[in-house]
């Protein structure tokens, strides 16, 4: 084994650092994205869109605090679906995952290159563009460390903006048009409610990534749970001002198409330092995201290499930087090849489908786990959820409903998931179905599952029966 592949994603990240990089991915959705619900379901639909997507993310986010706690595994998703479902999954999932967050990465990256034309005329999109997604491969190549810490410091900027903002026009400060809230508030009927359901996700979509740090944290069984929860606060905070401000300050005609909405409701509150507050906060929140996306989508990519579902080369670790530097590098081509396709609005939707799928896995993966392993005992599971499995049957359910309303306008992006998935489910069911779950288990420390539900279990997750 080589140098580079013999070191070790290194131990240094804490709680902050785990709410950084969940926040840092999500609060931009909170800056642009989510308003479609309105166009959509009118004010109304939009309230309903937040909080059914958000008690799905909530549910979400426990299962991700309660799995990746228990494995401390940086393929996060997929390595819960490796452990607890199958090779066919497991392989779907880190895929998904993986494409969530590059097209993610893309769209952030193109949206940071316009802001910055929009301040500096001169400035071409697509160049810009290329040094962004090129500047933040480079700081996530060189250290997890320094690529989270800045996460940090940008979104607290971001999300201290739109406090200030909520408290100031709570407390009279500019003009505000209750009104609205009315004259938008279902504008297409019931129809229009189930509909904006499918924009519910832009809120919160991405923070389960936040357990994807998980090997590389200090205290892992502490710093996931609570950085995990702490973003999911700070998400349903965020969404609940956001949509109020926004609600209040812009026409819900004008709301539901809008390209920034909080820049455009600073601008309608005439108060100039919200409007550079907040535009400074848009153009932090799309830095920030895509930064959190290459550090996410690279995890992914390294935890397929490194149990041979894509080349095994992607799996070095850097061994002076103990990064996993050739899965981060590899982001950098897919996301340009992203960006530069001129169909970012589907690249979006599709990944919002990815999305959808790890929401309907990652329940599945955590009802399994527990079936496993129904013993609580700090070493298998060092964080219990409250209410699960119950809650995880629930969310999974919210998914696929959510999942279903895409047909309306998206039904070719989804057609196409369900192919694209659906086919690496068969293929790597296939390639690896001679793998034994039971060595996964052993190398995490953690017992065999007894008697007959034992040998049911492997030969459901591995396609071999009993010899």
């Amino acid at each position: 084994m080589s140098e580079h592949e013999s070191a070790s994603l290194v131990k240094t990240l804490r709680p902050f650092h785990v709410w950084a990089l969940g926040v840092g991915i999500v609060l931009v959705g909170e800056y642009m994205g989510w308003n479609f619900t309105v166009a959509k379901g009118g004010v109304l639909g939009s309230l309903l869109a937040m909080l059914v997507a958000g008690t799905m993310y909530v549910i979400i986010s426990l299962c991700a605090s309660e799995l990746g706690s228990a494995t401390k595994l940086a393929g996060g998703p997929y390595d819960w679906a490796r452990l607890f479902i199958g090779p066919g999954a497991a392989a779907s999932v880190g895929l998904a995952v993986y494409m969530e967050y590059i097209a993610l990465e893309a769209a952030d990256a193109i949206v940071v290159a316009s802001i910055s034309q929009s301040i500096f005329p001169e400035l071409q999109v697509y160049p810009v563009t290329l040094l962004v997604i090129a500047l933040l491969t480079f700081i996530n190549y060189r250290g997890v460390v320094a690529a989270l810490t800045l996460n940090f410091v940008l979104t607290m900027i971001a999300f201290i903006a739109i406090l200030a903002f909520f408290f100031s026009t709570a407390f009279g400060i500019g003009d505000i048009h209750p009104e609205y809230l009315l004259q938008g508030a279902l504008p297409n009927g019931m129809i229009g409610l189930f509909a904006a359901l499918q924009f519910g996700p832009w809120f919160y979509l991405g923070i389960e990534g936040a357990a994807m740090c998980a090997e590389e944290c200090k205290h892992p069984s502490r710093a996931v749970p609570l950085g995990q929860q702490a973003g999911m606060i700070t998400l349903l905070i965020g969404a609940a001002m956001t949509l109020y401000l926004c609600a209040v300050l812009i026409p819900a005609d004008l709301l539901g198409v809008s390209v920034y909405p909080l820049f455009e409701a600073a601008q309608n509150s005439g108060i100039l330092i919200f409007v550079a507050l907040l535009g400074l906060g848009t153009f932090l929140t799309c830095v920030a995201s895509a930064n959190g996306c290459v550090c996410d989508s690279s995890r992914s990519w390294f935890a397929l290499s490194r149990d041979n579902y894509v080349s095994s080369w992607f799996s070095a670790v850097h061994p002076k930087y103990n990064t996993p530097y050739r899965a981060v590098i590899f982001t950098m081509p897919v996301a340009i090849g992203f960006a530069f396709s001129g169909y970012l609005d589907q690249v979006i939707t599709f990944s919002i489908v990815s999305g959808l799928l790890c929401y309907v896995l990652i329940p599945f993966s955590l009802i399994r786990f527990r079936k496993l392993f129904p013993e609580t005992t700090s070493k298998v599971r060092p964080f219990v959820g409250p209410l699960q499995p119950y809650i995880a049957y629930f969310a999974i359910a919210i998914a696929i409903t959510i999942l279903s309303t895409l047909f309306w306008g998206y039904k070719y992006n989804l057609i196409f998931a369900f192919v694209f998935y659906g086919i690496a489910y068969f293929y790597f069911s296939h390639k690896h179905k001679k793998s034994n779950i039971e060595n996964n288990w052993a190398e995490m420390g953690w017992p065999s599952p007894k008697g007959s539900e034992n040998r049911r279990i492997k030969k459901e997750a591995t396609g071999i029966g009993d010899e």
